[in-house]
């Protein structure tokens, strides 16, 4: 990504047709991390004055009171990443960042070879300017001035873009104190689950932003709200058209698509209808990008807990990952092979999957347990994902896949012998547990 091209999509001029410059942020490392909301692009620091007048501000948007101190601290860049890294091994430690690196990319989600940690951290370097960190709850920004560059006659306002990030973070903040944020955004097993309320956060932040910029949104046409969305949606996609395919889904669900579903609450429900969605929030990203199967007929996931995989993965395989992926990333992962729409149509039948990848040596093996909305979506994967696995080994032989459909349920597995897959697949398909997530929603009235 060049010097350019973080210009014009952390620098550029106020808009206001555009949502802020903030909107146009990276996100996985931090959700990784668990430590921090956001990585943002920074200007010439805030006086103290303007950070109280951006406080009181946010706290009359938003209805919500600070209740407590949130001292904002300034640091150099490079400290700033140091405290990144060290909050990513924190959480995952070196040998479970290359497991997810090996795991994923056995799935084809990541490039083969991808070094999880390097290419992170080696993203981010440079545009590593502050984030909220709710451990300390803090708002953590960089001291250093952001890079002038008038050469091609735009005049950018830092000052005005360290306001916008500000804002961005104190959200987070008045997020943290009022819904305890925080701790439900830690790593789990759930990562689908998790990355729904991550989009609630963030759409949360730039809603507040758009009405602190504009005075309002009440007043505005919906149309050129949903322009505006659209337009910093665009903007998104370009600095991300080198990043892995994996991250690029992740990062614009979270700002295009959390964002139009926390303003479509907005415009039915007001700020008090974003607020209860921290109570009842949506638990699959299926929920947010179809928002009627949360808003008005609630489609509840499904929990699917495989046992009894002892006889396929004996104790000479190191289980390295067991997650749920959930229809953004089974959309992402298709993506990769066909094009949008089918991978969409694809995804679209999910209800819930279970994920688990395992390590002997060098060799990496996962068996991948999906549940559908029905046996028509059930054996739609099952056709296309023997598609996939033709294209992912470039029409060679494929070797040591096994896919099969029950009913509505479907199991994956690669990277193992069909004998002994053959041999103990049965006792996995009548131990796996299928039940209904949780969730306080009934309607949401």
């Amino acid at each position: 990504m060049s010097n350019k091209c973080c210009h014009l999509a952390f620098g550029q001029p106020v808009k206001l047709h555009s949502l802020s410059p903030s909107f146009l942020l990276l996100f996985l490392l931090l959700s990784l991390t668990g430590c921090a909301s956001q990585i943002v692009a920074s200007g010439l620091t805030p006086r103290q004055e303007k950070i109280e007048e951006i406080k009181e501000a946010l706290t009359t948007v938003r209805g919500l009171k600070f209740t407590g101190e949130i001292p904002i601290v300034f640091g150099k860049k490079d400290v700033i990443k140091k405290q990144l890294e060290a909050d990513l091994l924190q959480n995952y430690g070196e040998e479970k960042l290359k497991d997810h690196s090996l795991a994923y990319a056995k799935l084809r989600l990541f490039p083969r070879g991808m070094d999880l940690k390097g290419s992170l951290l080696g993203f981010y370097g440079d545009r590593v300017a502050g984030f909220y960190d709710p451990r300390q709850r803090r708002v953590v920004l960089s001291g250093e001035p952001a890079s002038r560059n008038h050469s091609d006659g735009i005049i950018y306002r830092e000052t005005a873009l360290d306001e916008i990030v500000l804002l961005h973070e104190l959200t987070h903040a008045l997020q943290d104190q009022n819904f305890s944020l925080g701790p439900r955004l830690a790593p789990s097993d759930n990562n689908d689950k998790t990355l729904a309320l991550r989009a609630i956060s963030e759409g949360d932040a730039i809603l507040s932003e758009f009405v602190y910029r504009l005075g309002g949104v009440d007043q505005r046409p919906s149309a050129e709200i949903d322009q505006s969305l659209q337009d910093s949606y665009e903007q998104l996609r370009s600095v991300l058209s080198h990043t892995p395919v994996a991250i690029t889904d992740r990062v614009l669900f979270q700002y295009k698509v959390g964002a139009a579903f926390v303003y479509r609450v907005f415009k039915e429900k007001g700020w008090p209808g974003i607020n209860r969605l921290y109570d009842s929030p949506p638990i699959s990203t299926k929920q947010v990008l179809h928002p009627e199967k949360y808003l008005e007929l609630p489609d509840l996931p499904t929990r699917v807990e495989l046992t009894g995989l002892s006889g396929l993965f004996p104790s000479d395989w190191r289980e390295i990952e067991s997650n749920t992926l959930g229809e953004l990333m089974v959309q992402c992962l298709f993506k990769r092979f066909f094009s949008q729409g089918e991978a969409e149509t694809v995804a679209s039948g999910w209800d819930g999957d279970r994920f688990i990848a395992f390590r002997r040596g060098d060799e990496v093996s996962f068996i991948w347990a999906t549940v559908w909305d029905s046996s028509n979506d059930a054996d739609e994967f099952s056709r296309s994902y023997q598609q996939l696995l033709s294209r992912k080994h470039s029409g060679s032989q494929v070797a040591e896949s096994y896919v099969e459909r029950r009913g509505q349920r479907v199991v994956v597995v690669e990277g193992l012998e069909s004998a002994r897959v053959k041999d103990h697949i049965e006792k996995v398909w009548q131990e796996m547990q299928l039940k209904e997530e949780r969730s306080d929603l009934t309607s949401f009235e």
